[in-house]
């Protein structure tokens, strides 16, 4: 907000400047940026602060749950979280969060627990267990929130053990006390005495409003200046560049003025002591002289800048309209009940306790269990005779999964957008604008360091996978392929065995995996949930182990790691890795 007021004070100073003939180019450039980004930096600070007052309300009135939560993504750079809600994780609330895209790992990078503090049919917030980083959700439609529901990713997420509940950070009366000590979270409930109606269609009717008025007052200004006076003009000086000082008699005054003006330096020269202008007849710059390349007057920067700002805010305030009433005809939308799904049985017997006291020993017979119940939720994979895209050897630039590891697919289009525009710039000049150009240069810088950092990091990784590939047999284990509950989609780990163990054998290394298959498809191309597998490469610091299942490769996401089982840290991953454990 602050930044929109000052680069709003900036344009009205590039105004009053552009009396100055000196001024009047700069201003001409810098009066539509200024006006243009303050605008929208002040819109987006007053938007901004309505969130922040609406979480605050939340916040201070309703106490923080523990949920087992999935991110997953919904096409293009949206996403949608799920979490288990219900006494018996029996009920499945569909959220949409609102942040940026550069925020979404605050969503994945919890294990599959998110806390939640809001009502299910309104929205609330959601974080990660702590509540430090806070993130503004709200419910689907129920359309989207079932299909939704559909998506392997969601399927495992009921028969998922409860996570613990959050601890009290300070005693005390009220939801306050079920909330941690933190900065954000400190701000007392407020006093429900007065309930405000809100009407948030209004604010879309006040910009639809706005909008128009400025598109008419443009339209007015343009049907003035059609009937501006035309005026001869009396040359007193002039420069080579153009520049002159005029001497003329104002038609509505009746005055006679001197000032500066912009000649035409290409007239006839029997013509040198006079010339001809345009007198501007309406609004506050009623007087102002300019030429026929309507220079020496910001009146028409102005109206130029009005009637596109208005054009725009009539179309936000019209779009934001048309959706708030087609969500407003719908209904609200809390928890869904889990739908059930063929091949998978629901979970018998007692559940898991979280403090352990029920849980059996991690074992490779639980873990098994567990994995062929994840494949059963998971549905088939990809066809026998069309294997996964990623379950294949040769050049790294040919296994589609590394590729894509190694992210040279998404800067090709900032250096596309650069190339492009370069090309075009030169080839035609003049038909590209400079903050076009600029915009091109700034992205082309970012795709260029990007491709620079994935020429240093990704691509000698992913190199150095191929050769693991083709190289020795280290090991065989037995291993046991479980899903992460982190991640947009799934997080494919195998939980390595010994080759000679038993039903009784714990755990001794995990493995996480690259998701084999396409955005749409990420399972298709999984090996069984449980087999055999020849870990291949050089034993070496980090040891990248490359799995080969069935003769297949199936590549690392990272390093392989043991296993610690009397790491608290360790420990708590294997339990939350393993959905569950009967």
């Amino acid at each position: 907000m602050n930044a929109g007021l000052a680069l709003l004070a900036a344009a009205l100073t590039v105004v009053v400047a552009s009396a100055s003939a000196s001024a009047e180019e700069l201003a001409a450039v810098l009066g539509p940026w200024c006006f243009s980004l303050g605008a929208g930096a002040l819109g987006l600070g007053l938007w901004l602060r309505g969130r922040v007052r609406r979480m605050r309300r939340v916040l201070g009135s309703r106490p923080w749950t523990a949920h087992a939560s999935v991110a997953v993504q919904r096409g293009g750079g949206s996403a949608a979280v799920v979490l288990a809600v219900g006494p018996e994780g029996d009920e499945l609330l569909v959220l949409t969060p609102l942040t940026v895209q550069w925020r979404y790992h605050l969503l994945t990078d919890t294990a599959g627990v998110l806390w939640w503090c809001g009502d299910p049919r309104t929205g609330g917030v959601l974080a990660p267990p702590g509540g430090e980083e806070l993130i503004r959700a709200r419910p689907l439609g129920t359309r989207r929130a079932r299909r939704t529901l559909g998506l392997p990713q969601v399927r495992a997420l009921s028969h998922r053990p409860p996570p613990r509940p959050p601890r009290p950070a300070a005693a005390g009366p009220g939801p306050a006390a079920d909330r941690p000590a933190s900065p954000w979270l400190t701000v007392p409930p407020e006093k429900p005495a007065r309930r405000r109606r809100r009407r948030p269609g209004l604010t879309w009717l006040a910009l639809l409003v706005a909008g128009l008025a400025g598109v008419v007052l443009a339209t007015v200004w343009a049907e003035q200046s059609e009937s501006d006076p035309q005026i001869d003009l009396t040359v007193l000086s002039e420069r080579s560049d153009g520049r002159c000082v005029v001497r003329w008699n104002d038609p509505f005054d009746h005055q006679r003025r001197t000032g500066p003006y912009r000649c035409d330096p290409d007239r006839d020269p029997l013509l040198d002591d006079w010339e001809t202008g345009f007198v501007v007849s309406y609004g506050p710059w009623k007087g102002d002289l300019y030429n026929a390349e309507l220079e020496g007057t910001s009146a028409f920067t102005v109206m130029d800048t009005v009637g596109v700002g208005g054009l725009l805010c009539a179309l936000v305030g019209l779009v934001g309209g048309a959706v708030h009433l087609i969500r407003r005809g719908r209904a609200a939308v809390g928890p869904l009940p889990a739908p059930a799904y063929a091949g998978a049985d629901p979970p018998s017997g007692q559940p898991w306790a979280p403090d352990g006291s029920a849980a059996p020993p991690l074992t490779y017979a639980v873990c098994a269990a567990a994995a062929t119940r994840q494949a059963a939720l998971r549905g088939p994979g990809a066809p026998p005779d069309r294997p996964g895209a990623g379950v294949r050897t040769g050049p790294w630039w040919r296994v589609p999964v590394l590729l894509e590891a190694t992210g040279l697919t998404r800067i090709l289009y900032p250096l596309a957008c650069l190339v492009g525009i370069g090309t075009l710039t030169l080839a035609r000049p003049g038909t590209v604008s400079g903050p076009l150009q600029v915009f091109a240069v700034v992205f082309g810088a970012f795709g260029l360091y990007s491709l620079l950092r994935i020429l240093r990091g990704g691509v000698p990784l992913a190199r150095q996978l191929t050769r693991q590939a083709d190289g020795p047999v280290a090991e065989t284990p037995r291993y046991v392929l479980l899903e992460e509950p982190s991640g947009t989609g799934p997080a494919p780990v195998l939980l390595l065995f010994a080759a000679d163990a038993d039903d009784c054998a714990p755990p001794r290394a995990l493995l996480r995996l690259l998701a084999p298959g396409p955005r749409k498809r990420p399972w298709a191309g999984l090996p069984a949930p449980v087999g055999t597998a020849e870990l291949r490469g050089r034993r070496e610091e980090p040891f990248l182990a490359v799995p080969w299942i069935d003769g297949r490769p199936h590549w690392p996401a990272d390093a392989y790691e043991e296993l610690d089982l009397a790491d608290p840290e360790t420990a708590r991953y294997l339990e939350e890795l393993v959905p569950a454990r009967f």
